[in-house]
């Protein structure tokens, strides 16, 4: 449901503005309206860039040193920032430094180290160094003898030398002429491992101060945030008489209003109070029992409703479930689900503990569907074996079966079938289709299963036909209870006689479901209650066609009547056939389980390691088939409820979410 809350308006002299916008941020509950956005305000822009850098160097640390928890905070966290900051420049200069400096490695290793003065004297009396690289192949001993050649290195076939010799005279030879370095190797190692120092020994103080210092860093976010809203804040007052009087205007829940009547007490400050009205964006808080509130995060992702507007969610919420359980389809995924549910509570943190409880409610949907289903692991538990064994006999004599039909099924007594079908189509066969439909349920409990745990419950489970038929069913009743929403709905925004129409409609679907559906499962005579379902017809008739907009005329009214007739039909048969979805993802997912299974088993066959495919496969096959079905089972339900449920409950949306004016933490 909707919080009621009322709107105040806040006036205080200037001098006073400051100390009561200090009392309402403590007292936490009072939802300012904002006339200006706070990136508009020039109070604010220097602290909006503050938190840019916090943020970015917050994102630096968690790539640093990631998976870290805060601790107590290390000092002023803008003097942590500017350290930081310092820090990770310095990593990132050491680290382009590197870059050039690991190419010019690549180039000078090969002519090792060498005094840059010996070459300045050399070249001074009149002589000149030059360098070469040539393969093995192509390298002459008789080098050696016509020139001063010293060999500097030897490496992957390359042989790199130098050569002595007069200047102006270059030695003749068919090698590569290679540059002179400005530096020797040793100079160039030495800056690359002093730049590997200075990152290494950076990075290794900032993971050994991690912990605080992403508390200090998420200390300055915070503290940085409040003064941004403060200031912000501060700039949304109308301000009349030159300045002097401020005009505050905010939303307080009615439920909090004892906390804002002591802020006005302790100030010199008056604050008017109204009723929401018209056009105002009322600011919307949802407030709905513990079952219904672990709803809301899936609600809100579609839109907040209006002030005025019924919270679906409540009513949404045990749908939404049932259609989880559904689409997912298996009884041991959904206990899978609901058991891991308890271990990983205790390692998140507070604020997520309730998405896995609600995981853990989709794990029971689930449990109960794939018992309905008859689906655990992709194993088919309706088709587990059939058996009339002794003990069938026996359990048939206590539910009653006739002895000649007992004694008609000695024929296949001890003999195993391995579904139900091939069960069925012989026992029929032997004792006759009528008799056979007359006692099918305790024929069918009384046969013995290869899981003796299945057994006893197999008779209640639904075949993928009765399964088509349930989704049928349930999304019919949701669309009808969606109907009965958009009543109260539009009963609320509008005025009762607005929902006369919608009325009309849900008499005829309730009348049409009654007698026909009711006389078809002989439920019902519907001759004689002919008069009743005809006087219902006419009345669900004039509502439909003579109050479906009541502003208008009578001609108005059955032309607009004719065309919502044509739409509610039409849409209505469409979003019935949108919940087979249910039974198609439900079928899939155990189609799915129950074929990794059998090539599991298949790989028992392979001698020796067999076993382990067997088990990699099995664990690998139900984990993609449960990542993929779990989304499914997400997405379907979450379509099916924001279209087919909310259009049909006359949702508008468009509410405000309630954010008050208080110290973030």
């Amino acid at each position: 449901m909707v919080a009621e809350i009322r709107k105040y308006n806040f006036v205080v002299y200037h001098q006073d503005y400051d100390d009561l916008l200090r009392k309402l941020r403590d007292a936490g509950v009072v939802h300012i309206v904002t006339k200006t956005e706070f990136s508009e305000c020039k109070s604010v822009a220097e602290d909006m860039n503050m938190l840019k850098r916090y943020k970015k160097t917050t994102r630096q640390l968690s790539f640093t040193a990631p998976r870290t928890t805060p601790s107590e905070p290390m000092g002023d966290p803008e003097e942590v920032l500017t350290l930081l900051e310092s820090k990770f420049k310095e990593i990132e200069g050491a680290g382009r430094r590197l870059e050039v400096l690991k190419p010019e490695s690549e180039k000078v290793e090969p002519w090792g180290d060498f005094n840059p003065e010996t070459i300045k004297k050399l070249r001074d009396e009149g002589w000149d160094i030059s360098l070469f690289s040539c393969t093995i192949s192509k390298y002459e001993n008789r080098w050696e003898e016509e020139y001063a050649l010293e060999e500097i290195s030897h490496d992957r076939g390359i042989i790199h030398f130098a050569i002595v010799h007069p200047k102006g005279e270059m030695p003749d030879i068919d090698a590569n002429t290679e540059k002179l370095p400005e530096r020797a190797a040793g100079q160039v190692f030495e800056e690359i491992a002093l730049n590997e120092t200075l990152i290494k020994e950076a990075e290794s103080w900032i993971r050994e101060n991690a912990r605080a210092l992403l508390a200090a860093l998420n200390k300055g976010s915070e503290d940085t945030i409040n003064r941004i809203e403060y200031l912000g804040t501060a700039e949304q007052a109308d301000k009349y008489a030159e300045g002097t009087l401020c005009i505050l205007e905010g939303w307080v829940p009615v439920s909090e209003e004892s906390k804002v009547e002591e802020v006005i007490q302790g100030t010199d400050c008056y604050s008017l109070v109204s009723e929401p009205e018209e056009g105002d964006k009322i600011p919307v808080i949802l407030k709905n029992s513990r079952f219904a509130s672990l709803f809301e995060p899936i609600s809100k992702m579609f839109a907040l409703p209006d002030y005025r507007e019924l919270d679906l969610t409540p009513f949404f919420a045990p749908f939404f479930m049932m259609f989880f359980g559904f689409c997912l389809g298996d009884a041991g995924y959904g206990l899978l689900f609901f058991v891991a549910g308890f271990f990983i509570k205790r390692k998140v943190k507070k604020e997520l503990r309730p998405i896995i409880t609600l995981s853990q409610y989709f794990g029971v949907a689930a449990v109960l569907f794939g018992l309905i289903s008859g689906t655990f692991f992709g194993i088919n538990l309706i088709d587990s074996g059939y058996t009339v064994t002794q003990n069938s006999v026996a359990r048939m004599r206590t539910d009653g079966v006739p002895e000649k039909i007992i004694y008609s099924l000695n024929d296949i007594k001890d003999q195993k079938f391995r579904t139900k079908d091939s069960f069925v189509r012989e026992a029929a066969k032997i004792i006759g289709e009528e008799d056979f439909q007359t006692y099918r349920k305790k024929i069918l409990r009384s046969a013995e299963s290869d899981l003796p745990l299945a057994g006893s419950i197999r008779s209640f489970m639904l075949d993928s036909m009765n399964l088509f038929y349930l989704a049928l069913i349930i999304g019919g009743l949701q669309i009808i209870f969606g109907m009965i929403l958009r009543i109260v709905n539009i009963a609320r925004v509008k005025g009762f006689r607005y929902s006369l129409s919608t009325i009309g409609w849900v008499i005829l679907a309730f009348t049409l479901i009654i007698f026909k559906g009711g006389s078809s499962v002989n439920l019902i005579d519907d001759e004689k209650f002919r008069s009743l379902f005809i006087l219902l017809l006419i009345i669900a008739g004039i509502l439909i066609f003579l109050f479906n907009t009541p502003h208008l005329n009578i001609f108005g009214r059955i032309g607009s009547g004719l065309w919502e007739s044509y739409t509610v039909v039409t849409g209505v048969f469409g979003d019935i056939l949108s919940y087979i979805r249910l039974f198609a993802l439900g079928i899939s997912s155990s189609i799915l389980g129950f074929v990794f299974n059998q090539i599991s088993l298949q790989l028992l066959a392979v001698p020796y390691v067999g076993w382990l495919f067997f088990v990699v496969l099995l664990l690998f096959g139900h984990s993609l088939n449960l990542a993929i079905a779990t989304l499914g089972s997400f997405v379907h339900p979450m379509r099916l409820t924001f279209v087919e449920f909310y259009k049909n409950a006359g949702f508008k949306g468009g509410g405000v979410e309630y954010k008050p004016f208080r110290i973030k933490k």
